[in-house]
């Protein structure tokens, strides 16, 4: 009896420790895009991209957080690698409000980006394991064209995890999402490889200038402007 007080008790401190403090969490990602292509150069370059990981950083709280990529020296090259990605950065999420903020430099505009997070109808299953010593449980959902798998650990808060995936009760620490189009496809997955208490030097940075506009109105006037560069630019060359 003592035991299992002093095994709730631990529980318990801990789960109080993780809400109080401000954590983070980095993850191995892999950021995998497949498609038909022809010329060979581009082709290596998309299969060294499929092979090579990429890492981001969740840096939280009980009831916000900050997600970010982590620049690695390539010390073959002495310089940052760079690699193709379908994967939002620099995302400030407020997990009471249920909302999500970017700002961004898009076609030459300063943008801050606010919006709602997805909402996702989780399947939990009975299925479990431990990452990082820490026991998640499995869960399922299906989002647009996507299929996405993921681990959870319900002593961990916020109910976030890496990009905007949400709405489990716990921290997400793997996640495998499989979207399928006509001519292309996509698998990205994040494992978490670290997790610990942040720096008294980092804080949770809240994203605030820039013209606001949703995600949407972001996405339309980004296709926009990059419709008027292609006319622009045919018309160069049809003169010249």
């Amino acid at each position: 009896m003592k035991i299992k007080v002093l095994f709730l008790i631990m529980i318990t401190f801990s789960q109080v420790l993780f809400a109080q403090s401000l954590w983070k969490v980095e993850y191995e990602t892999y950021d995998k895009i497949f498609f038909d292509e022809k010329d060979p150069v581009y082709k290596a370059e998309l299969d060294k991209n499929n092979s090579t990981p990429k890492y981001y950083q969740l840096l939280f709280d009980e009831k916000q957080s900050f997600f970010k990529e982590i620049e690695r020296i390539d010390n073959s090259q002495n310089k940052s690698s760079t690699s193709m990605s379908t994967i939002d950065d620099n995302i400030y999420i407020d997990y009471k409000s249920a909302q999500y903020k970017i700002d961004g430099n898009y076609a030459n505009k300063n943008i801050l980006i606010v919006d709602n997070l997805p909402q996702y109808t989780w399947k939990i299953s009975r299925d479990s394991k431990e990452i990082l010593g820490i026991k998640v449980k499995k869960a399922t959902t299906e989002y647009k064209d996507s299929k996405i798998e993921a681990w959870f650990a319900s002593t961990l808060q916020p109910k976030g995890g890496p990009i905007f995936f949400n709405g489990l009760p716990g921290l997400i620490l793997e996640l495998k999402a499989v979207t399928n189009l006509k001519d292309e496809s996509y698998e990205t997955t994040f494992r978490a490889i670290n997790i610990k208490e942040a720096s008294k030097t980092e804080t949770i940075k809240i994203p605030s200038k820039g013209e606001k506009m949703t995600q949407k109105e972001k996405d339309d006037f980004v296709k926009e402007a990059n419709r008027k560069m292609m006319e622009a630019y045919s018309n160069k060359v049809d003169k010249g």
